[in-house]
This record gives C-alpha cells, structure tokens and sequence, in this order.
C-alpha cells in the first residue's frame, strides 16, 4: 500500500483543562474520501482546524507528503496544498471584500489597502473570478 498523503500522529489540543482531541492519529491516502462523525463538541472541526493551520496542535505531528509541516496560518497550509471549505459561509462583515480575502492569505493580516487589491486581483486572475477589492 502506498504511504499515506496526510498523516496525523498523536495530535492533541486542550483549551484551558478540557481537551478536545487527545492523542488523535489519521492517515489519508490520494483519492481517499473520509468523513468525521461525531456528537457536537466532540472535536471534529477543531482537528481540521488544526490540518487548515487555524489552530496550532499542542503536539502530535502533521505530515504532507512525507513532510513534517508546521502551520502557523491558514496561508501556510494552503501553501502546501491543504484548504479548508466551510459548511456555513464565513465573511467578516465589518470587512471590505479584499480584507476578506486576504485574511487567511497573508500571514500578518495588517496590510496596506494596495498591497490587499494587488493580492486580490492575483487571487482573480489564478481563479478566474470577480472579485472587486
């Protein structure tokens, strides 16, 4: 059998004393689809979380690839591949479009309004989309 694409290994993550994944090990595989069950509360988001790079695991390892990966942002993870659709649309909307765009792109999210457009406009011409900054 192939190695496995993702590999979670012994991921943990408490907030405060309360843990919501302990000791929690994945595998997946290329063209694997799985699907995470679980009461609310029981930690399945929160371990996306952390392989999408919005939470950081308190330890445990995650690999892509056969390479160990440490993501402090989410742009950190789309960078090697990993993204994350939610299910409920998330816009901040106290925030412009561009803001919206470039928080999880841009690892100190504190930018100037034309560096912001200028991403936005890259992230329209890769994707093909309309997004007015």
């Amino acid at each position: 059998m192939a190695d496995p694409y993702i590999k979670l290994e012994h991921i943990t993550k408490s907030f405060d004393s309360v843990y919501a994944n302990k000791d929690i090990s994945v595998d997946v595989y290329k063209g694997e689809i799985l699907a995470l069950l679980g009461e609310n509360g029981s930690g399945k988001s929160t371990l996306v979380n952390m392989l999408s790079g919005i939470y950081t695991p308190d330890s445990g390892t995650i690999s892509i690839d056969g390479k160990k990966m440490h993501f402090g942002s989410p742009g950190d993870a789309i960078k090697a591949g990993i993204g994350m659709v939610h299910q409920h649309f998330k816009l901040v909307d106290v925030m412009t479009a561009a803001e919206n765009v470039v928080m999880g792109h841009i690892k100190h999210f504190v930018t100037s309004k034309k560096r912001m457009a200028h991403h936005v406009n890259k992230l329209n011409e890769k994707y093909g989309l309309n997004v007015t900054p």
